[in-house]
C-alpha cells in the first residue's frame, strides 16, 4: 500500500535584515551590560570587555602579533560582536520563526546560555583572554543578548491583525477564499 505525503506550504522565510538587525541591537546591550558589569561589579576598567575579546579576534587573524589594549584592540572587539550579533540574529531567527514572542524569548535565552558555555570553556581554550570574562555576570549577559535578539525579531515579525477601518470587521478570513 502506497501512501502519499504531501507537505504543507511552507511559503514562510525568515526576513534576513530583520534578524540582522536584531542580533545587533541585542549585541549592543550586551556590550552595554558587560561594560557596566566590568566597571560597577569587577572593578575593571570598562572597556575590558571589548579589550578581551578584540584580543581573541586579533590573536584568531594573526596569532604571533601582540594585540596590546588600545584603541585598535577595542575596535577589533567591537567589530567581533558586531559580526558575532549580526550571526546570531539569523541563527535564532531560524529557530524562532514559528513560535510566540515569549517562547522565543524563552529559547533565545537558552541560545545565550549555550553560546555562553561555547565560548567560555569551548572557545576560552584556544583564546585564553575569555578567561577574564568567565562569570555569572557574562552568563546574564548572554542570556539576556539571546532572550533580546530572538524576542526583537519576533516582535518584527508579528502580523497586525487585518481590520477594516471602516466597519471595524475582521477580513483575516477572507485570506483562504478562492477567488473564482
Amino acid at each position: 500500500m502506497a501512501s502519499t505525503f504531501v507537505a504543507r506550504p511552507n511559503s514562510q522565510a525568515i526576513d534576513v535584515g530583520m534578524a540582522i538587525l536584531a542580533g545587533i541591537v541585542a549585541m549592543a546591550v550586551f556590550t552595554v551590560i558587560e561594560i557596566a558589569f566590568s566597571w560597577a561589579m569587577r572593578g575593571t576598567s570598562p572597556w575590558q570587555p571589548l579589550v578581551v575579546f578584540g584580543t581573541a579576534a586579533l590573536h584568531a587573524l594573526m596569532p604571533s602579533a601582540h594585540a596590546g589594549g588600545g584603541i585598535r584592540t577595542m575596535l577589533a572587539g567591537a567589530a567581533l560582536l558586531i559580526a558575532l550579533g549580526a550571526l546570531s540574529g539569523v541563527i535564532l531567527a531560524y529557530i524562532v520563526d514559528r513560535i510566540g514572542v515569549a517562547g522565543a524569548a524563552i529559547t533565545g535565552a537558552i541560545f545565550g546560555l549555550a553560546m555562553y558555555a561555547v565560548d567560555m570553556y569551548g572557545v576560552a581554550r584556544l583564546f585564553p583572554a575569555l578567561l577574564d570574562l568567565r562569570d555569572w555576570m557574562s552568563a546574564l549577559a548572554y542570556a539576556i543578548q539571546g532572550a533580546l535578539a530572538a524576542a526583537l525579531y519576533k516582535v518584527t515579525r508579528e502580523e497586525a491583525p487585518a481590520v477594516d477601518v471602516d466597519s471595524g470587521r475582521d477580513l483575516r478570513r477572507l485570506r483562504n477564499v478562492p477567488l473564482v
